[in-house]
């Protein structure tokens, strides 16, 4: 692809990745100017916005390029700290969305509306998370 894995490094915040050389820095600068570049041609907004959304798209499967393989430039220890910061927070957020699901159960305690007793997103959210973990863990069970 076009960036290098080892032009960045995982965020501090936030998810995704952070440039952690000059070329790194280089390859967002450039990014960004081909974006005003975009923005600032004497073409219909049709023809912007497509062609905005054409480099955005080369810029997401970059992205996701450089995370897949992110990890083999990472020594051991980064990998590892990485790994314990992405579970603490698939915890949180399982443990949100429940209590956000018992707080809408407990508010519409009264109401007999013969469905679920909250948001029907928060059950769909929950299941896809369900069903990755099993995904994940057939995977990596099958890889071993």
């Amino acid at each position: 692809m076009i960036g290098k894995p080892e032009w960045f490094t995982y965020r501090i915040f936030g998810w995704g990745l952070r440039p952690r050389t000059w070329q790194g820095w280089a390859y967002v600068a450039v990014f960004i100017m081909l974006f005003l570049g975009i923005a600032s041609m004497p073409i219909s907004e049709t023809a912007k916005m497509s062609a905005m959304w054409v480099l955005m798209g080369i810029l997401i499967i970059d992205a996701v390029h450089l995370m897949t393989v992110l990890p083999k430039f990472h020594d051991e220890r980064q990998n590892q700290h990485h790994l314990i910061i992405e579970k603490n927070v698939s915890l949180a957020a399982v443990l949100a969305l429940v209590g956000v699901a018992l707080m809408q159960t407990y508010q519409n305690r009264g109401l007999d509306t013969g469905m679920l007793p909250f948001d029907w997103s928060i059950a769909v959210i929950l299941g896809v998370m369900v069903l990755t973990k099993i995904v994940s863990t057939v995977y990596v069970n099958k890889k071993m």
